[in-house]
């Protein structure tokens, strides 16, 4: 067996010393599986759990603490590159058998926390913020909004945990650029795209390129074009329609454009920039119009707008939201 044979043994064998000390559960039937399959991998794992079992009376020894700043520093290294694989690190020569595993373990280490960390970008009431990402993809965030990111060597993977973000995706044919929604999950390569979390609903506006739309259980698998918006409810089965690509990332100017838009979404979006929630109090007037622009942070203008034009009442709650209602709806009814 040649030493870059060996390496990989070792290798696969610290990946799954890892991955039982971090998850014993989740990894032992794949773990006995590997380990059955080949009398290589039985032996591998022996050298490897050897080494892990007397790692803690020799951990604090320098020859090994340089070993392990030399293996974190490669990972660090070949993460950045995407995964460089193993066969192209040659371990050193002289490098001792009980050194040796110490390496792959500290590498197993490394490569299993890239592969599963991520970053977490959010913003308060008020704010936006645009995010430059490793590998130039943007994420615009609107107010109150949260986006997960996570990057692998074969996956670029988000997820819109809350409120609204744009989505400007560097072309990489080879690492699908992903954003998961309310267990729906958009699919792109190169393109510009907006998600919304509004209420109960999910709104996917394409801006250019292409990207597809899909849930987990394959129901639906929805191809966008550029000016077409995909909203899925509860409520109701997905459905497409063309939009104006301007009046629906105008938010990112600070301007909110509606269109003869429900009273129930409309306050949704405008509840998203004020300190004090807005909540439609009365069912009778959810589904009223409405079409207008306003400035997203001022609420006041925008709930005495409604109250001025609509037959709408506001009040301020003892929590501190406002409350709308039906201005023929006697208080406290």
């Amino acid at each position: 067996m040649t030493l870059r044979v060996e390496s990989d043994r070792l290798f696969q064998a610290a990946t799954w010393r890892t991955r039982l000390a971090e998850a014993p559960g989740t990894y032992i039937e794949q773990f006995e599986i590997w380990q059955a399959r080949d009398p290589q991998n039985a032996e591998a794992w022996k050298v490897v759990q050897g080494a892990w079992e007397s790692l803690g009376e020799h951990a604090t020894s320098p020859g090994l603490i340089r070993l392990r700043q030399a293996a974190l520093a490669h990972a660090h290294n070949a993460g950045q590159g995407h995964w460089i694989p193993l066969r192209r690190f040659r371990f050193p020569a002289r490098l001792g058998a009980a050194a040796m595993v110490v390496l792959v373990i500290a590498m197993a280490s490394l490569f299993i926390w890239q592969e599963h960390r991520f970053e977490v970008y959010r913003t308060r009431a008020g704010e936006r913020r645009v995010v430059t990402l490793a590998d130039g993809s943007q994420i615009a965030l609107d107010s109150q909004s949260e986006v997960r990111v996570r990057y692998s060597a074969h996956a670029r993977e988000l997820a819109l945990v809350s409120g609204q973000a744009r989505f400007d995706v560097a072309h990489d044919v080879e690492r699908p650029f992903s954003v998961s929604a309310e267990g729906h999950k958009v699919i792109a390569t190169g393109t510009a795209f907006n998600v919304d979390l509004l209420g109960s609903d999910l709104l996917v506006t394409l801006i250019e390129g292409h990207v597809v739309t899909t849930d987990p259980g394959s129901t639906y698998r929805i191809v966008l074009d550029a000016g077409e918006q995909l909203v899925i409810s509860s409520s109701a089965s997905p459905r497409v329609t063309r939009v104006n690509v301007g009046h629906a990332t105008a938010w990112q100017s600070g301007e909110l454009i509606f269109d003869n838009e429900r009273l129930s979404s409309v306050v949704a979006r405008v509840s998203r920039y004020g300190a004090r929630p807005i909540v439609v109090d009365d069912e009778q007037i959810s589904n009223l119009r409405i079409s207008g622009v306003f400035h997203e942070g001022d609420v006041t203008g925008f709930v005495s707008t409604l109250v001025s034009y609509l037959p709408v009442r506001a009040r301020q709650a003892a929590d501190g939201s406002l409350r709308l209602s039906s201005r023929e709806r006697e208080p406290g009814m």
